[in-house]
């Protein structure tokens, strides 16, 4: 093989090598994986000013239901497999194979700029990391435009028996590559449904043995000769010491830490007191006969209660008619919230408004799922008429939706009950009009409530 001909194979090996890097952080981000997710959002600006997770929210995230992602990162492993064949393979095979390797690549560069277009014209927002896997495999196209010089002799070349090797040998990598890469998103989907389940918690028992810190020390009785006073001093040093060991262990085991404060969470809601919540033409997801009432107080700017919303779509079906989960906005902006000191979502209070209107045009859910499927940065009018447009909503009648008095004043109530309740963090949560202590309780507590109106208990 020529020396230069070896440096441009083992050039385009590395570009493709390096776009399936990035196309499997990008996999990996759709998926929510943590680390994942902060390092392309510190590549792409924290995902506000790129648009990299609203490329990765959108429904043209995926084709044939598998992410676009992984479809990238099965292409370009397979080109850098190929490209491998060229550079170990017969000399008389380098420039064949790579010729393989650059129609492929040609092809993949006419599906990048359709995808190019979708981001720009469809999602309107565009994902800068996806555009470097463009650019990785337009340069790595470049690369091996020489190989166009071996078309005439391809045919002979894959005709003898090292050939068809060859081809063989490619193929068979391709598919292996791509079972590997099918395998690997299935995991991810269910490492992501796992995070969701634990963000709720589970229908689990408390364990009964876990210190707690409203036990007093027993009565000590009187000891021979000795006086009631030094009785009592040594029995309740030794209630101390024993109760010190008892929280020592505790602490020491995560088990029994949080069966702890799952038990401590649990009297602290026991005791609550239901306070009444207003639940008229509220949106609702499930039944509203359901026996358990959940009231959620969010923003649609709050990366925590997009998790939220993220695992209660996920949970109230499964949970059989059990709650019904109803929606209250609660923005965390002082520009409508006026008892906060200052604006820590800018333009929520918009958001909040387009929600109400949403339902007022019956497409509540359609509406959120939209916007928690996107990512803005303080967000205006334009933008709040734009997302209902994509979400099926009438656009023209949110444009003047959000000016009526009627909407704002809408808004205003919902703020002050919350207000009222001394809500002033988002997501707070409300079962059966009681707050929830502690998010990773929710399944729990609507598990306790549910039997207590005689439903039988959640499987564990």
């Amino acid at each position: 093989m020529e020396t230069s001909a070896g440096k441009r194979i083992v050039a385009a090996l590395v570009l493709c090598a390096a776009a399936a890097a990035v196309a499997g952080l990008l996999l990996l981000q759709h998926h929510g994986e943590p680390r994942a997710v902060a390092a392309v959002s510190e590549a792409c600006g924290d995902g506000r000013t790129s648009g990299c997770d609203d490329v990765a929210r959108s429904h043209w995230s995926r084709v044939a239901g598998f992410p676009v992602a992984a479809w990238g990162l099965a292409f370009y492993l397979s080109t850098a497999l190929v490209l491998l064949l060229a550079l170990v393979g017969p000399p008389g095979l380098a420039w064949p194979l790579s010729l393989v390797a650059a129609g492929a690549l040609a092809s993949a560069l006419l599906v990048d700029l359709v995808l190019l277009g979708v981001q720009a014209f469809s999602i309107r927002a565009l994902c800068w990391l996806c555009v470097l896997t463009y650019v990785l495999g337009g340069t790595a196209l470049v690369a091996l435009l020489p190989a166009r010089r071996a078309a005439a002799l391809a045919s002979a070349a894959f005709a003898a028996p090292e050939g068809r090797l060859a081809l063989a040998s490619g193929i068979t990598g391709a598919l292996a590559i791509l079972a590997f890469v099918f395998a690997a998103n299935l995991t991810l989907v269910h490492r992501a449904a796992q995070r969701q389940t634990r963000l709720l918690g589970a229908p689990a028992a408390v364990a009964e043995n876990s210190p707690s810190p409203d036990t007093a020390p027993p009565a000590a009785p009187t000891q021979g000769g000795a006086s009631p006073a030094t009785a009592d001093a040594s029995q309740d040093a030794g209630y101390w010491r024993g109760q010190a060991e008892k929280l020592q262990s505790t602490i020491d085991d995560p088990v029994k830490l949080e069966a702890y404060f799952a038990a401590r969470a649990q009297r602290e809601y026991d005791v609550a007191k239901v306070e009444p919540i207003e639940l008229a033409n509220t949106p609702v997801k499930g039944s509203p006969k359901a026996p358990v009432a959940v009231v959620e107080y969010s923003d649609f700017m709050c990366p925590f209660c997009r998790n939220l919303a993220a695992a209660l779509t996920q949970f109230v079906p499964q949970a059989g008619g059990r709650l019904a989960v109803y929606f209250k906005n609660f923005p965390l902006d002082n520009t409508c919230n006026p008892k906060l000191p200052r604006a820590v979502h800018p333009g929520s209070c918009t958001l909040a408004l387009g929600a109400i209107c949403a339902q007022n045009q019956g497409k509540f859910e359609a509406y959120h799922d939209r916007v928690f499927g996107g990512e803005l940065k303080s967000p205006q009018p334009a933008d709040v008429v734009r997302l209902a447009g994509e979400a099926g909503l009438n656009a023209a009648a949110m444009e003047g939706c959000l000016d009526d008095p009627q909407t704002k004043a809408t808004l205003a109530a919902e703020i002050a009950e919350g207000n009222r309740l001394g809500v002033s963090s988002t997501p707070t949560v409300y079962i059966n009009g009681k707050k929830l202590p502690r998010l990773n309780d929710f399944v729990a507590v609507v598990d306790r409530e549910a039997q207590k109106k005689g439903s039988p208990p959640l499987a564990h």
